[in-house]
Order: structure tokens, then sequence, then C-alpha cells
């Protein structure tokens, strides 16, 4: 097998390939920590207000449905909450909001 790999690479290629292999499995094993962290810092949320119920208005507490997600970063939050708003049971001529604050410990 080795034979037929030096026949068709050459020494050179198969010494590159072997390397970025290495590479790759030492950048696995360095940084093995999951892209997201076990506790995460941050709540994404949605909500679904009534009609006529806008802006600062809009809370938990008057909206009709609330759904949230923690995230790990800040940055996911927009995405998140984004996502969250197509899953509201929102009423005809209801308004929706997202919102991100930082979970507490």
């Amino acid at each position: 097998m080795l034979e037929i790999a030096r026949s068709i690479l050459g020494v050179r290629q198969l010494a590159g390939i072997f390397l970025i292999l290495m590479l790759g499995w030492a950048w696995v094993w360095v940084f093995d920590q999951p892209a997201h962290a076990q506790s995460p810092g941050y709540m994404a949320g949605a909500l679904a207000c009534p009609p006529g119920v806008e802006g600062p208005d809009c809370t938990s507490d008057t909206a009709l449905d609330v759904l949230t997600q923690p995230v790990a970063l800040v940055t996911e939050c927009p995405m998140v909450g984004t996502l969250l708003t197509t899953h509201l049971s929102l009423p005809a001529g209801g308004t929706h909001k997202t919102f991100c604050q930082r979970r507490r410990s």
C-alpha cells in the first residue's frame, strides 16, 4: 500500500500530507473544548406582544408568548432571537421583540 502511494504521490507529498494530518490532530487535541460554554453566559429571547403594545411597553409581563434560549456569546443573541421569533404565537396585528440579557450566576 505504501509503495503504491509512493509511486503515485512521491515522498515529499506524502510527508506533507502526514504533516498536515498531524498538525490537525494536534490542534484538536490542544483545543478540545466545545465551542459553547458549559454554562452559557447570556439568554436570548423573543416576545410576542398583543396589538397596541410596542417598544418598551412590550415586556415578559405584557407579552402573550415568551421564548428563551441560553447562548454562550452575546454575538449569538441576534441570530438565536430571530430564530425564536419564527416559533412565536403571534396574533393578528401583534408585534414581536427580541432581547438579550446576561444570565445570573
